[in-house]
């Protein structure tokens, strides 16, 4: 929506936007369903049935029982302006992203409206599931935006926009052979650091636990740890790679399976915030303390890491940088140019939490690493 309902008189409010854009002939014929435009307009369902029945009783719309909203008249419908909407795919809907998400895009929102473009989030499994090629299309002709902010994309949706020319960021890594621009974290060269700093640590025994998406941060990451492995120098270094499907009991079934070898890993490093918590949690009910009998690093950081006991040591990307670096990157995009470089990596701050225990080094992640 080019701009949202405020908290005063929601229902007219939302009336009234609606309007604009049956105006504005954004839709053609049908009104979206209920649960796209509660999503679009960041408002209830109960406030949203409250202003289509305004529109129903103002001879706008038409409904009946089992179909979409019929539009029944423009009100002298306006000449369609320029768009000036960049649009955000994620594959679920706003309110459940992770923490660290909503704090970026919500600064990138600022960042594109003081120059005066709207963000608009479509965050549905409809853009990355069955039929997601023809849903995309269907979604760019409706809305015909000056660019796009791309999350959580697989290796085909990124050849999809690349092979179309469409201006578009990644905000995330890019697979290998997609000419896109992108914006993530370092990942290939935390790892790096995080197995120096095990191995810093006396710990030869490593597990990198790491979500079996196919993202090409997850592969990114897998590259910086075995390359770390591959220079150490130690040859009695022993370490594995272990994926999982980011679901409580697959991390539980793995990790009870390293621990039952003849030598269990005494450090793991862990991919995604959300994925420290069990993984800390099943350690502890096999009677493993922190750090004192297995060490812990979270590649990743979720602000409700700062409230976790013993504290978590964890790689931190600003948010404020994230939101900097990608909406300098499709205003570029947006003016035809490629961004210089095209994969911008930001380097985040290690924090040495009590999960990693004590140590003889203690460094910063360089910027030689990456």
């Amino acid at each position: 929506m080019n701009r949202l309902p405020q908290r005063l008189s929601l229902p007219a409010q939302t009336a009234a936007i609606l309007k604009e854009e049956i105006q504005a002939g954004r839709w053609c014929k049908w009104m979206p369903g209920e649960h796209d435009l509660c999503q679009q307009l960041h408002v209830g369902r109960v406030t949203l049935r409250a202003a289509l029945a305004q529109l129903q009783s103002d001879g706008w719309v038409r409904s009946s029982q089992g179909r979409r909203r019929q539009i029944i008249a423009r009100h002298g419908r306006l000449t369609p302006a320029a768009s000036t909407r960049v649009v955000l795919l994620t594959p679920a809907p706003m309110q459940l992203l992770r923490p660290f998400t909503l704090l970026w895009t919500n600064e990138l929102r600022e960042h594109l409206a003081e120059a005066g473009y709207e963000l608009e989030t479509h965050g549905s499994h409809a853009f990355y599931g069955q039929g997601w090629a023809t849903n995309l299309d269907v979604l760019i002709r409706q809305l015909r935006p000056v660019g796009f902010v791309l999350t959580a994309t697989t290796q085909k949706m990124q050849r999809w926009f690349a092979d179309r020319g469409l201006p578009c960021v990644i905000a995330g890594s890019r697979h290998p052979g997609i000419e896109l621009p992108s914006v993530d974290g370092a990942y290939r060269a935390v790892c790096r650091h995080a197995v120096g700093q095990f191995l810093a640590r006396g710990h030869v025994r490593l597990a990198f636990l790491n979500p079996d998406s196919g993202a090409a941060g997850e592969l990114e990451s897998e590259a910086g740890f075995n390359e770390a492995l591959a220079q150490t120098g130690h040859a009695d270094v022993q370490a594995s790679i272990v994926r999982h499907d980011e679901t409580v009991a697959h991390i539980r079934r793995k990790v009870d399976a390293l621990l039952r070898q003849e030598h269990p890993p005494t450090a793991f490093l862990v991919s995604r915030a959300a994925n420290v918590l069990p993984v800390m949690g099943h350690l502890m009910s096999r009677g493993l303390r922190l750090p004192q009998d297995v060490a812990l690093i979270s590649r990743d950081y979720e602000p409700y890491l700062e409230r976790v006991v013993p504290s978590v040591a964890r790689y931190v990307i600003n948010p404020s940088v994230m939101a900097n670096r990608v909406a300098s990157a499709v205003f570029q995009v947006m003016q035809g140019r490629m961004p210089t470089p095209a994969d911008c990596h930001i380097m985040p701050e290690f924090t040495e939490g009590e999960t990693l225990g004590p140590g003889t080094v203690r460094t910063p992640v360089s910027p030689t690493l990456v």
